[in-house]
């Protein structure tokens, strides 16, 4: 197991890969010491083992993901296992199939929750964490290539700016254009000053921020923003999906992201657990009128209290008992361009009076 590990040090594989191939094997070689009674080694496994192996894997609860990740870990270490020869080739052994489960989009943020993230950020934090919060919802960072950018990796200028990660996910080397939100972050916080340093951007009280330093942060801003299931990789997932939504190419949000495979990419096309949600709640009787607004109309607002639309050039209360159709001018492929009619229904107040 630690030439295994070894072997993948080489390869350059990130120290987070190689904690979880060797917890995967850590706990295979633990489950087959108490089926056998012996140490682990490739050499003893046999066609039974795997499917017990599987089979025992399914009864733990675990998430179909973490299921298959383990099968996969098992399938690199017996393929390392042969080149090495520590296990004969054509040994017949066969991983079993991996779960199947339905595909689902991953936790991002929408447009409100990262607008609450920023608020509770800007409202509590320094300029240092609306800085970090910015630059993985505009460029997209993992977390450890944000805790690993240095000064001398970004280059602004009055009306553009790039970063470059020098070593990604792989070792792969990317820029990222910078759009003025990250720009205006990171000129906060000095740049002036900085530019051209090998310096790291993100210091900590005790040195260089860490990958576990900025996930304390982020539970803190993400409790005062109250919310769930949200991990600072939450942020880059909302930069790919933002992007999605804003019509871009999964050629270049790749790119961008650093995506090996555009099946990566394509995972921010498909409905999250959030999208569910909103999809079952626009059926509900009590919440079918809002719901359906805010679906169709992007010009839709909602305070503490009621519901808002622009219409007739200024935003107005909606009282409404239904709204009217949005019709979209379709011109260059998919992406709407032009709204054309958006109108409440008059609602009276009992007074005489007419509202919108």
């Amino acid at each position: 197991m630690d030439r295994f590990c070894r072997f993948l040090e080489r390869a350059e594989r990130s120290p987070l890969t190689v904690r979880v191939y060797r917890s995967d094997l850590e706990s295979l070689a633990a489950w087959f010491k108490e089926q056998t009674g012996g140490p682990f080694t490739p050499a003893k496994i046999t066609p039974t083992d795997l499917r017990e192996y599987k089979r025992w894997l399914t009864s733990q609860d675990l998430k179909p993901a973490t299921i298959n990740r383990r099968l996969a870990s098992l399938k690199s270490f017996l393929n390392w296992a042969v080149d090495v020869r520590l296990l004969r080739a054509g040994h017949g052994l066969r991983v079993p199939k991996t779960v199947r489960e339905a595909r689902r989009g991953p936790r991002w943020l929408d447009r409100r929750e990262q607008n609450r993230l920023l608020r509770a950020v800007e409202h509590d934090g320094v300029v240092r964490d609306v800085a970090a919060v910015k630059l993985m919802l505009n460029a997209g960072l993992r977390v450890a290539e944000l805790c690993a950018l240095a000064w001398k990796d970004i280059r602004l200028s009055d009306r553009q700016g790039t970063l470059t990660v020098r070593k990604g996910k792989g070792s792969k080397r990317r820029q990222i254009p910078l759009n003025k939100d990250a720009r205006q972050a990171l000129l906060a916080m000095s740049y002036g000053e900085h530019a051209g340093k090998a310096v790291p951007v993100f210091m900590g009280q005790r040195g260089p921020l860490t990958p576990r330093g900025l996930q304390a942060l982020f539970s803190r801003y993400a409790s005062a923003a109250k919310l769930k299931d949200a991990t600072p990789h939450s942020l880059r997932h909302s930069f790919c999906k933002n992007l999605i939504n804003a019509g871009v190419s999964l050629e270049k949000i790749a790119a961008l992201a650093g995506h090996e495979s555009l099946e990566t990419t394509r995972r921010y096309c498909e409905p999250s657990l959030q999208d569910l949600q909103q999809a079952v709640e626009m059926i509900s009787e009590e919440s079918s009128g809002i719901k359906r607004l805010r679906f169709l109309c992007p010009l839709f607002q909602e305070s503490l209290s009621y519901p808002r639309i622009f219409h007739g050039g200024k935003w107005r209360d909606v009282r409404y008992k239904e709204v009217t159709p949005v019709y979209w001018r379709s011109g260059a492929g998919k992406r709407p361009l032009r709204l054309l009619v958006v109108a409440p229904v008059p609602y009276s107040s009992g007074k005489g009076k007419r509202k919108y």
